[in-house]
């Protein structure tokens, strides 16, 4: 029996996608094979494909029911359950995919709110604790994710012991499932950047940003570091595929602003770093990987980096490119256990000066990164890293729900207050004194 799964994303599914859209289509495609699936968004979908149905929803809760009571299984992500609380009262089978923790990304947006700043905090971790709730099974893209939402199950009293009778490993409730990457290879249709972009040649070294300049991005000390190279006669280009998110409900970034500026500043753009001020295809992304040398990836010291998963990475991998990346977050640890790349301590100019000349003039080695990033790349090809949820999709269950917390046996504090209410400080000081007379005697 194949079951019919509705996908629900917020992001905008056309042929300029972010990470979130970029997921919905490939775990459509990927879950296709044994579920009959529609992708729905909140915008007009202007991509279709052969093995599963699109369509929009534009922000109509009757449109947005319709579709899921046509269903058996849904699949969410972000705030889409905050926004339309009334999916989890339609008793379908409900898949939450955890795998951006978005709090940590919005604590620039919470600064930004003045004095709603706290109000608005509390609102958006009601929204993350509200789907942990009410979900039968939930995704999450690496180990250290995990332990972190398993820590959240447990303080919400989701971690019963009905359901470690049925999975000491809570495998049934929360699975690893990360960003993947496409298993056909990188193909080049056309030149987009060298002879194609002004200033860029063939014997230039390139290195790819391949994504947005988000707030929690460090591209402020990539430029600095590609501007002195530049200024000291090394031919290396440093290209922005996009600053403008294809979703326009988000609006630019301080950070990207606070990139451009300083490249001006520098003296570097246009000379040693480009920018793309809109947002490249989803398929055409290709023609920059087929032309790049390496992949960038910086970010700042943060909770968003400890437990984010970059996704352009995965891109990189795809295109075998050697990963230059800051330190601290998965991804880090894993182009440095396997030799994928270098990398590079936070905000650090010299650091990243180091890493890029090393690549260039190391060639060899800088090779030797290249063949490990293509012989390790198809360990993320989607149709692997989607198998836990295949599973889930073919034989859905439900999961026991939150126990409500017993209420607080009162502590020695309480107990003291409560002396002092009813009784008064000198009752409260005389059996104070009494009580450590007898610690004494013992």
């Amino acid at each position: 029996m194949r079951h019919k799964l509705l996908i629900i994303t917020h992001d905008v599914v056309e042929e300029r996608m972010a990470g979130p859209a970029i997921r919905c289509w490939e775990l459509a495609r990927s879950l296709s094979a044994v579920a009959d699936v529609t992708l729905s968004s909140q915008h007009p979908i202007t991509r279709s494909h052969p093995d599963f149905a699109v369509t929009t929803f534009k922000n109509d809760d009757g449109k947005l029911l319709a579709q899921a009571e046509a269903a058996d299984i849904l699949l969410v992500q972000g705030l889409m359950l905050h926004a339309h609380p009334r999916l989890a009262e339609l008793g379908k089978y409900l898949v939450v995919d955890l795998y951006d923790p978005f709090v940590f990304e919005s604590y620039p947006y919470f600064e930004s709110q003045g004095d709603r700043r706290d109000q608005t905090y509390l609102e958006v971790l009601r929204a993350m604790d509200d789907q942990m709730r009410v979900g039968d099974y939930f995704l999450c893209a690496s180990d250290r994710q995990r332990d972190m939402w398993l820590g959240r199950f447990c303080a919400l009293a989701r971690l019963t012991p009905e359901v470690f009778a049925l999975d000491p490993a809570m495998n049934r409730l929360l699975a690893i499932v990360p960003f993947g990457l496409q298993k056909e290879p990188v193909t080049a249709s056309k030149p987009v950047v060298r002879g194609v972009m002004p200033g860029v040649d063939e014997h230039d070294f390139v290195l790819l940003w391949g994504g947005g300049v988000w707030n929690w991005f460090d591209a402020p000390t990539v430029v600095a570091a590609v501007a002195a190279l530049a200024a000291e006669g090394r031919r290396v280009k440093l290209v922005f595929m996009g600053l403008k998110h294809p979703n326009p409900e988000i609006p630019e970034m301080a950070m990207a602003t606070r990139t451009v500026a300083l490249a001006k500043e520098l003296g570097a753009e246009g000379k040693s770093v480009f920018f793309n001020h809109g947002w490249v295809d989803y398929d055409e992304r290709q023609n920059y990987l087929a032309e790049a040398d390496a992949g960038i990836s910086a970010h700042f010291d943060s909770l968003e980096t400890r437990f984010s998963f970059r996704t352009r990475v995965l891109d990189y991998f795809w295109g075998g490119l050697p990963v230059l990346t800051t330190e601290g977050d998965g991804m880090a640890e894993l182009v440095a256990r396997e030799r994928l790349g270098l990398v590079i301590g936070y905000e650090d100019v010299d650091g990243w000066k180091a890493a890029i000349a090393r690549l260039m003039d190391e060639r060899a080695e800088t090779a030797a990164m290249a063949s490990r990033v293509r012989d390790f790349a198809p360990r993320f090809a989607w149709d692997e890293v989607a198998k836990p949820l295949m599973a889930y999709v073919q034989a859905p269950y439900r999961t026991p729900r939150c126990l409500e917390p017993a209420p607080p046996r009162p502590g020695l504090l309480t107990k003291s207050l409560t002396v002092i209410e009813q009784e008064g400080p000198r009752e409260f000081l005389r059996k104070g004194i009494g009580y450590l007379a007898k610690k004494v005697r013992r």
